[in-house]
């Protein structure tokens, strides 16, 4: 039985249910036809009403069938790889669209289907992911494989992507955005006190000294670690410093790059911020101890003879090239258990140098730029527990310079 009006076409299938046949003209112009189905010929004509009122809003008529991960492939390839993102950055997000999203139930849900219902399914998914992890008495134990921090850059890379896909008119609508965002509470970061941080450095020249009576060759940890605590640089952006950089008359230090893998190499990239561009009047203390390393340089640099790559950088290899920032960081928590210290990494040093100097009574606003933040926001939610008696002490100053 077939019925015809300005609705549509509706047809009684065989099998009893409803279609409804419609003629429309997308966003590009081209002519099209749309078939919906339903149970009764109502919620057949209610579909219709559904994609038109879609169209007229530019919408897709209906969402596409491919699937969550399919759309994974395709956005990285192109939204992704197209933006002005850092690379590291496109690396990190491909990653967890590969490890959190694509090998889930999620990521078999077309986008045709997919729902509030089935985002929330997912974070739970994520949560309840478990991996065995030696305790502290050396016994296997059964932890989270992923912390609520983790979870939190996967959903705000799903949102992404689903927007994507909304932009591309394979969505009507992102569903992340009715569903509540994973939190995660930012955990107080560890302190180093400044008899720590020589305990460290102390560790860090020791083990040089026992590798080169070894035979080993010399890493110059212990003036990176210092360069580091000194004056609050992250670590790519003290591994990528060269000599160039430093100015031994002004006493400055230029940062202009940091250090990162890229596609399997080590490569330089630009700054993290605009701000990050900055220049840095280190303590007499540190230019000295550089002054130091690039003596032991030198001698890095007859040792290797042929084998030394020039390259200019402040901290290098054996031979001359930049040091590989997963050898530091496993270098310092070597240096640190040594000096027996744990549940430390080298940002910790920076964490430090930033808390020093914010209780030592420095301006917020130069701390940011010291650390290369985009704004004082970001240092002020970082450091709030520490603004908070910095405001405390400034209004009692004010109270009693009034008597009040």
């Amino acid at each position: 039985m077939k019925r015809q009006n300005r609705e549509g076409t509706f047809t009684r299938r065989p099998n009893g249910l409803w279609q409804a046949r419609v003629g429309y003209t997308d966003a590009d112009g081209v002519a099209r036809r749309l078939s919906v189905y339903g149970a009764t010929q109502a919620e057949a004509r209610q579909k219709i009403e559904d994609a038109r009122a879609r169209i007229r809003v530019g919408q897709p008529a209906k969402d596409a069938t491919m699937t969550v991960a399919a759309w994974c492939e395709v956005w990285a390839a192109g939204t992704l790889a197209a933006s002005s993102r850092r690379s590291s950055t496109k690396s990190l997000m491909n990653s967890m669209l590969e490890k959190h999203v694509m090998p889930t139930k999620l990521g078999r849900v077309s986008l045709a289907r997919l729902r509030p219902s089935h985002v929330d399914a997912w974070v739970i998914e994520l949560r309840g992911r478990k991996k065995t992890v030696a305790g502290p008495d050396g016994e296997p134990r059964t932890v989270r494989a992923l912390g609520d921090a983790s979870i939190q850059r996967a959903f705000r890379v799903l949102r992404l992507l689903l927007d994507g896909a909304v932009r591309d008119g394979l969505l009507a609508t992102n569903p992340t955005h009715v569903v509540a965002q994973p939190t995660a509470e930012r955990a107080e970061a560890r302190v180093l006190s400044a008899a720590e941080i020589a305990a460290i450095l102390i560790a860090a020249g020791e083990m040089d000294a026992l590798r080169l009576e070894r035979g080993g060759y010399r890493t110059h940890h212990r003036a990176l670690f210092a360069l580091i605590a000194g004056t609050g640089i992250r670590k790519g952006e003290a591994l990528a410093l060269r000599w160039s950089d430093l100015n031994p008359e002004l006493g400055t230090l230029t940062i202009r790059g940091t250090l990162s893998r890229h596609d399997g190499h080590l490569v330089v990239m630009p700054p993290k911020t605009r701000a990050s561009r900055r220049v840095l009047t280190p303590s007499a203390g540190v230019l000295a101890l550089l002054e130091v390393h690039r003596t032991a340089q030198e001698a890095d640099r007859h040792l290797a003879g042929d084998l030394w790559v020039e390259t200019g950088h402040i901290f290098t290899s054996a031979t001359g090239r930049p040091l590989d920032p997963r050898t530091v960081l496993r270098a310092f928590t070597v240096a640190a258990q040594h000096a027996g210290i744990t549940g430390v990494s080298v940002h910790t040093l920076r964490h430090s140098a930033a808390t020093t100097m914010l209780e030592g009574g420095v301006h917020l606003k130069a701390v940011s730029e010291l650390l290369g933040h985009a704004g004082t926001q970001i240092t002020a939610e970082v450091y709030a527990h520490l603004t908070t008696p910095t405001a405390r002490k400034a209004m009692d100053t004010l109270g009693d310079s009034l008597g009040l």
